[in-house]
């Protein structure tokens, strides 16, 4: 029996469905995801840190699990996505390696209130923010002030509770004194979000490397498998920096496209520098970074990542003495990004 034009056209599309996407094909990938397309992803990074100086060797690890609710809301005429960023959850283990417990918190379970690590995590739990996210997956805007501004109003209920628990019946005027401190209670939020941004814990270079770990870069233009581009990347590090990376489409079926990403860092690229206060902190780093990203290409969404990174060089930190400190820096990590249900 002859199979007529349009019965053969469907099996041509039913067999096409899961199978890899061959030829010269051209994909038109974007981040182009609709109001319904809402995700949580939970990344998870680990990070083993050897700072040697001298004869003295100080051995670090640290693992820290974010959440985050990813809520698109609308596209504008030129393809940017506005997109609004929740934390859901935050989980941290790390410190020095054979010297007893270190910064422990999970979001999850109660937290010592007197803990300032705990109270600083515990107050971005629920804050949201936007971005704004162009078509290529660039993050061309982050409202950072609107989440620190609702993060330091957690933290100063935070404080007032504290206060009238410990004060009763004197925690008004104690409140009270302490919001005049900064002129007003406006002041004094105000402050707090100076501190928010300045603080290493969660400050907006950390946001902003989250962000771009979830985050996929795509090409300008539509492309065919084995075809690659080049993007800025941020790895996940004690202090986070951008390099370029290569990113090749190694395959693609309707449902799920597989982008690798290869990055690499020389000691004559300009130095990490990263600035507390007065004080700053300069580090030349050499190594690698390797990923495999799966991306849903109707939406640009991320479905699951896995990445991995190893650099060394040297670490100048400040002193007392006109002369900074150089140490020897070893930095290998991992990170996973995976769906949550």
């Amino acid at each position: 029996m002859k199979a007529t034009p349009r019965i053969a056209l469907a099996l041509t599309l039913l067999a096409t469905i899961g199978s890899p996407i061959q030829g010269a094909q051209k994909i038109d990938l974007r981040f182009r995801p609709t109001p319904a397309d809402k995700q949580t992803l939970r990344v998870t990074s680990t990070l083993d840190m050897s700072v040697k100086m001298g004869a003295q060797q100080q051995d670090l690890t640290n693992t820290m699990t974010i959440t985050v609710a990813f809520e698109p809301a609308e596209t504008t005429a030129d393809g940017t996505v506005l997109v609004r960023v929740r934390f859901v959850a935050i989980r941290q283990k790390g410190g020095m390696k054979g010297a007893g417990p270190g910064v422990e918190y999970d979001s999850t379970k109660p937290a010592d209130p007197g803990d300032p690590v705990a109270g600083h995590y515990s107050a971005f739990i629920g804050a949201s923010f936007p971005i704004q996210v162009s078509p290529r997956g660039e993050i061309v805007e982050m409202g950072t002030d609107e989440l620190f501004l609702a993060v330091a109003g957690n933290l100063m209920e935070q404080e007032d509770k504290m206060m009238r628990e410990r004060l009763k019946e004197r925690a008004d005027q104690a409140i009270e004194r302490t919001n005049q401190r900064f002129g007003s209670r406006e002041g004094r939020k105000q402050a707090l979000k100076k501190q928010l941004e300045a603080f290493p814990l969660l400050n907006a270079k950390a946001i902003q490397g989250l962000l771009e770990t979830v985050i996929v870069r795509f090409p300008k233009d539509p492309v065919p498998t084995g075809s690659s581009w080049e993007a800025s990347i941020t790895p996940l590090s004690s202090m986070p920096f951008e390099m370029t990376a290569a990113h090749v489409l190694k395959a693609m079926t309707p449902d799920t496209g597989i982008i690798e990403v290869k990055g690499q860092r020389t000691m004559q690229d300009p130095p990490i520098v990263s600035q507390t206060g007065p004080a700053q902190t300069s580090m030349k780093l050499a190594g690698t970074y390797t990923a495999t990203a799966q991306v849903d290409p109707r939406t640009g969404l991320l479905l699951s990542k896995q990445a991995q990174m190893k650099f060394t060089g040297e670490t100048q930190s400040p002193t007392p003495q006109a002369k900074p400190e150089t140490m020897q820096t070893t930095m290998e990590g991992t990170t996973t990004v995976e769906a949550v249900e």
